[in-house]
């Protein structure tokens, strides 16, 4: 059995995104599947994983998603060379990003931690997290949590080595985690994915 050429890994990874965007999941697995017992590169290995992953995940197939995603989180750390900031650098970004909100969004967020992590722990992507997300949201939105009378606000979620590892540069890692720290502040204050697009936050 022949390893895949560059080219044939680039062409189904472009034809599983297309299908993963036209709604047809079921068809994405078995071809990337094919590929893997050909024999791949551990970086292409993660990508094709992630890929099947999310197929999994909108099937419905939560046992295959954990699987393929726990392999992706496992290949990434062993292949993480990006470039990243320091923490009081990665810190004072992130103070920057939420000063650019107006005072009366930023008493809202008074009780909301932001937290930076390396990255999503197994517990969580066994349970459903992307392990390449940038950010996450965990709790109420602020306009359920007023309907609902929840006590708790949430907690933001920015995950160091994923930023890093879609940022061109420093400059690009900076825009990146300033995104990423709106979108995720967007999601505090109730809005979905098809808002954020609208804002330019996705």
């Amino acid at each position: 059995m022949t390893r895949p050429t560059d080219r044939e890994i680039e062409r189904a990874v472009e034809r599983a995104w297309d299908q993963l965007d036209a709604g047809i999941a079921r068809e994405v697995a078995a071809p990337l599947r094919e590929l893997l017992a050909r024999g791949v590169d551990d970086a292409d290995r993660a990508d094709l994983q992630h890929l099947i992953g999310m197929a999994c995940e909108e099937l419905g197939d939560r046992e295959g998603m954990a699987t393929a995603w726990l392999e992706t989180l496992r290949l990434d750390i062993a292949d993480d060379d990006a470039p990243g900031l320091g923490a009081a650098e990665f810190e004072r970004v992130v103070a920057d990003a939420l000063d650019e909100l107006p005072a009366e969004v930023l008493e809202h967020l008074r009780n909301v931690p932001v937290l930076a992590d390396e990255r999503p722990s197994a517990e969580m992507v066994a349970d459903g997290t992307d392990p390449r997300i940038l950010g996450l949201f965990h709790g109420v939105p602020m306009p359920d949590g007023s309907t609902l009378g929840s006590g708790s606000a949430g907690t933001i979620h920015l995950f160091v080595r994923n930023i890093a590892a879609v940022s061109a540069d420093e400059a690009d890692l900076r825009e990146q985690i300033r995104v990423t720290v709106l979108h995720e502040t967007a999601h505090y204050f109730g809005f979905d994915e098809d808002g954020l697009r609208r804002l330019g936050l996705d």
